[in-house]
């Protein structure tokens, strides 16, 4: 984690999601690996270890991605893009257009890309929290619902996280609430819970 602070001071651009999943992992991934000694692993589940840490780092991913796509112009006015330059590039995008902040269809066929690979990493997070001590599983799924409602919350700023700062609104939160705790009823050994799209 140390060395992901390390890596704020002197990078500024990523070459390809290799590079910037590395500084995912530092930054928040070992967020998600540290967590879990602290969660507990339900004494029900039958799930190998290896599976439950590959979530929390999944969760930990998620959570770092949506951080970057939420703040793109916040980041960009200090000169930072923590965005794959590959795929920028392969969008027709570059690092000018991102500070221009200008929503175009490029833009948004280049953020509907990013935000279904974090959806896709919070995908594989869902599997391991069900497995977790039941006194953990409902903050852990507040906080995984939650935070992908900002992915939700992109789209509908019409992918413009250049001047909008997508948030989730007190109403939704209260929603969410409800939904993590039934979720954090379903014990391991019961397990067959559907991957939903948006709380």
């Amino acid at each position: 984690m140390i060395e992901g602070m390390r890596m704020d001071l002197k990078k500024s651009r990523y070459m390809n999601f290799d590079e910037l999943y590395l500084y995912c992992y530092f930054v928040a991934g070992t967020v998600g690996l540290m967590s879990v000694p602290v969660m507990g692993i339900s004494p029900e589940s039958k799930a190998t270890i290896e599976s439950v840490y590959n979530a929390a780092l999944a969760l930990g991913i998620a959570n770092q991605l949506t951080n970057i796509l939420r703040d793109v112009g916040e980041d960009a006015r200090r000169g930072r893009i923590y965005l794959p330059q590959d795929e920028l590039a392969q969008a027709g995008l570059s690092d000018q257009d991102v500070f221009d902040g200008k929503v175009t269809d490029k833009w948004r066929n280049f953020m509907k890309s990013q935000i279904k690979r974090a959806k896709m990493f919070f995908g594989k997070a869902e599997k391991g929290v069900t497995e977790l001590n039941q006194a953990s599983r409902w903050p852990v799924w507040a906080a995984l619902l939650l935070y992908r409602q900002i992915l939700d919350e992109i789209e509908a700023n019409d992918y413009d996280n250049f001047t909008k700062r997508a948030y989730v609104s007190k109403t939704k939160k209260l929603v969410a609430l409800p939904i993590a705790f039934g979720r954090s009823l379903v014990s391991p050994s019961s397990r067959k819970l559907p991957i939903l799209g948006k709380a």
